[in-house]
């Protein structure tokens, strides 16, 4: 008997040691299915509006910030940059309960008046492939970056900024969610933190869509990612945070079946 609380007790310990489950990612690279000097529409992204090399897959072990590739978002001498979307599935490995950790690599254009946007989808039923949206994040020409999300009484938008001193530099993002509420409960920048969670704010999509149909309407999950305009954009992960409140429930149902057997 002795042990076995020994090793309930561990059990409870390891909860808070507990990593990060990867549930998706992809790193423009040949594992993932990707070759270099080819456009991301050849390569199974959809367009919304686009055209031919302006999402193009470079190969740059100096210049990537993750492995050996990434992905250069239009171009200097082009009107028009990126506008094209990826969808994939992360729901037959989420676990209810357990918040989602979103990451990636952006950098903003160095041409003059070009923003660069990455939008993380939360399509869900909806049928639509942009517009539904957890939140969009951009970086301007004058260094600000800012994460759009739905206010509290979800009236409309608020943006959380951070005026970037280095735009044209790779910049780490991070933000963590909550699908339980579609919350937003961490926003972090090159490791500052941006928005602790002091505040509520919830998915974009809660408080504004332009379809107002679908406001509200977005899954809980995200599903899908946008590239638009111009910039750079790299090492895109979506990880699940364990909750240890599962450890603890599975340590209580073993004290609990132990001492019935006592």
């Amino acid at each position: 008997m002795k042990k076995l609380l020994v090793l309930l007790v561990a059990v409870c310990a390891v909860a808070a040691l507990a990593e990060n489950v990867t549930l998706w990612s992809c790193d423009f690279e040949t594992g993932d299915g990707y070759q270099a000097d080819k456009d991301l529409i050849e390569q199974g992204w959809g367009s919304i509006w686009s055209g031919v090399g302006r999402e193009m897959v470079v190969n740059d072990a100096n210049e990537a910030p993750s492995g050996v590739n990434y992905v250069k978002m239009g171009d200097a001498e082009e009107a028009n940059g990126a506008n094209c979307y990826f969808n994939f599935d992360v729901s037959g490995s989420y676990q209810e309960g357990c918040k989602l950790l979103v990451s990636w690599y952006a950098k903003g254009s160095p041409t003059n008046n070009k923003w660069h946007y990455t939008k993380l989808h939360n399509s869900g039923t909806t049928g639509k492939n942009y517009d539904v949206e957890i939140a969009e994040f951009t970086i301007q020409p004058d260094g600000k970056a800012d994460l759009t999300v739905s206010k509290e009484d979800k009236t409309g938008t608020v943006g959380i900024r951070k005026v970037l001193s280095n735009p044209t530099d790779w910049h780490f993002c991070q933000l963590l969610i909550d699908p339980k509420d579609k919350t937003i409960k961490e926003w972090v920048i090159d490791d500052e933190v941006i928005f602790d969670g002091s505040s509520v704010y919830y998915y974009k999509n809660e408080g504004y869509c332009t379809t107002a149909s679908l406001k509200g309407m977005g899954g809980k999950l995200i599903d899908g990612f946008r590239l638009m305009n111009y910039g750079a954009f790299d090492g895109f992960k979506v990880e699940m945070v364990p909750e240890p409140a599962v450890f603890g429930l599975i340590a209580l149902l073993g004290l609990f079946f132990a001492r019935k057997q006592r």
